[in-house]
């Protein structure tokens, strides 16, 4: 008897929160380049030209900074579960080069394995000036505004103050 009110207990506490977890099921976001199935397969390296490039597969994702000879198309799927941070599970880039005379010289395939981190530079840009405390703060406006019945005469722009 005691096993059973037990059980009942915990199943009752647990319950919710178990089809609440079961609720929560992952989505997959598609981001970036979306081929039609093979038309990257239809890129010749030496025969097809920019113009052809962007008839088969569509304009690049980006072209190299200091290259504009190099395009790279970039597609990755994310999947997010609940409130958690999406996670990267696949993830590709084409990189399309041309020759000089406008021809595809190369084409290379990446994926997630060749991926790399790369860890941002935590510096911090000083800044010129005084760093002011918070009394100074506060007190450092102290004396300069005008007192509360006197007109200051000198606000404005000056007048000749002549007629014609």
């Amino acid at each position: 008897m005691r096993r059973t009110s037990t059980f009942s207990i915990v199943s009752a506490l647990l319950g919710p929160a178990l089809i609440g977890l079961a609720g929560c099921e992952g989505h997959f976001n598609q981001r970036g380049f979306a081929a039609t199935p093979g038309s990257v397969e239809k890129l010749e390296a030496g025969t097809q030209s920019r113009e052809d490039v962007v008839r088969l597969i569509g304009s690049p994702s980006a072209v190299a900074t200091f290259n504009p000879n190099v395009w790279y198309y970039i597609s990755e799927t994310q999947e997010s579960f609940a409130f958690l941070k999406p996670e990267i599970t696949q993830q590709k880039v084409v990189q399309v080069t041309f020759n000089e005379s406008g021809r595809i010289a190369s084409i290379k395939n990446y994926d997630l394995k060749d991926a790399e981190n790369i860890a941002m530079v935590q510096r911090i840009t000083p800044t010129s000036g005084k760093e002011l405390t918070v009394l100074e703060q506060i007190l450092g406006n102290v004396g300069k505004f005008n007192p509360a019945g006197k007109k200051d005469t000198t606000i404005g722009a000056p007048t000749g103050g002549g007629g014609i």
